[in-house]
C-alpha cells in the first residue's frame, strides 16, 4: 500500500491535549533538547520547551513567541515522524502544510533539524509590525456546497490570496480594509468565518518581511530528499535542493493548494492511505471535504 506521511500547520498547539498527546514519547523529548540546545548555544537563552506548552494558546501564538511554536510544532512532528516510521515503514511521500514544510524537509533528510530551528528563530526576529498589516481567516461556504470561479474572481479583484484547503474551506489572507469586504461578502453568501492568524500569512504582503532577510538566506543549506516530498505550494514533486530552499523562504508568500496536492497524491502518484502526524487532527477533518477514495489514519492511533 503506498502511503504518505501529512505534517499539520500552525495551528497544531492550540488544543492543550494535541499539545500534550506526544510529550511521552522518546524521539519528542529527545527533538525538544536538540532545540533547547541551539537556543542555550546560539541565542544565550535558557528555555524549556513543556513550560512553554502550558501557557495559554494566546501566550503561545502571540508574535513575540510565534518563533518557538513553529520550533515546538516541528520537533514533535520530528520526533513523531521518525517513531512512525521505525513502527509502520518509511513512507513513499511526505508532504506539508504550511508550517507543516518545515517538519516534512527534516524528516525527508532535506534540512538539518539544528538548522531548521537556528535559522526560523533567526529569520523570524525582524517580523515587528507585521500583525499591523492584516490577518489570516478560514473562510468555510454551507454544507453541500463549494466556491465557484465567480467566487475565485472576486477574490482576485479584492486583492486577497486564497488557499484553497477543500472545495468548501479557503485560507485567505490579506490587509484588513480587504477582508472586511470578505466578511461583508461572507454575511450575503452565509458563509462562516474565522479568525486563524492575525497577521496575512500565504499572501504577498508578507513578501517585503521575506526580501529584508533574502541576501542572508544564501547561506542556509539544504539537500536532495531521501524521501520523495509533494509540495502544497506548487503542488509538484519537490527534488532540487535550491527549490526546496526557495521555498523554505517564500512558503510564507504563497497561497497553499491543499485539495490539489491531495487529490494529485491520490490519483497520480496511487497513495491508497495518508497518516497525519498531528498533534493536531485538522489535516484528517479536510480530508472530508476533498474528493478522494483515502484511508487517513492518525498517528497517535497507530503508535498508541
Amino acid at each position: 500500500m503506498s502511503v504518505a506521511f501529512i505534517f499539520p500547520g500552525l495551528n497544531s498547539l492550540m488544543r492543550k491535549s494535541d499539545r500534550a498527546r506526544f510529550l511521552h514519547l522518546p524521539e519528542v523529548q529527545d527533538y525538544f533538547a536538540r532545540a533547547e540546545n541551539v537556543i542555550s548555544d546560539r541565542f544565550n537563552k535558557k528555555f524549556d520547551f513543556k513550560e512553554f506548552l502550558e501557557l495559554p494558546a494566546e501566550e503561545i501564538y502571540s508574535l513575540k513567541n510565534i518563533s518557538l511554536a513553529a520550533v515546538a510544532i516541528c520537533s514533535i512532528q520530528s520526533g513523531v515522524a521518525q517513531r512512525l516510521k521505525d513502527k509502520v515503514g518509511e513512507p513513499d511521500w511526505v508532504m506539508g502544510c504550511s508550517l507543516g514544510d518545515l517538519a516534512r524537509a527534516v524528516f525527508a533528510g532535506a534540512y538539518a533539524f539544528e538548522d531548521a530551528v537556528f535559522n526560523h528563530i533567526w529569520f523570524t526576529q525582524r517580523i515587528d509590525g507585521i500583525d499591523q498589516i492584516g490577518k489570516n481567516i478560514g473562510v468555510l461556504a454551507p454544507k453541500g456546497e463549494v466556491f465557484g470561479a465567480e467566487d475565485f474572481a472576486w477574490f482576485d479583484e479584492t486583492a486577497v490570496d486564497v488557499s484553497c484547503l477543500t472545495p468548501r474551506f479557503l485560507n485567505i489572507g490579506g490587509r484588513y480594509a480587504d477582508l472586511n469586504k470578505v466578511e461583508e461578502r461572507a454575511k450575503e453568501k452565509n458563509w462562516n468565518v474565522i479568525t486563524i492568524l492575525e497577521y496575512p500569512a500565504h499572501s504577498r504582503y508578507i513578501l517585503p518581511y521575506v526580501q529584508a532577510v533574502e541576501s542572508d538566506f544564501h547561506e542556509v543549506k539544504a539537500f536532495k530528499p531521501k524521501i520523495s516530498v509533494f509540495s502544497s505550494l506548487s503542488t509538484q514533486p519537490l527534488e532540487d535542493p535550491e527549490l526546496i530552499k526557495q521555498e523554505f523562504l517564500l512558503s510564507i508568500t504563497r497561497p497553499i493548494h491543499w485539495s490539489q496536492a491531495v487529490q494529485q497524491l491520490v490519483n497520480d502518484k496511487n497513495i491508497k492511505q495518508f497518516i497525519n502526524i498531528g498533534p493536531c487532527r485538522s489535516l484528517s477533518g479536510l480530508m472530508r471535504d476533498i474528493p478522494v477514495q483515502v484511508e487517513t489514519k492518525e498517528a497517535f492511533e497507530i503508535l498508541a
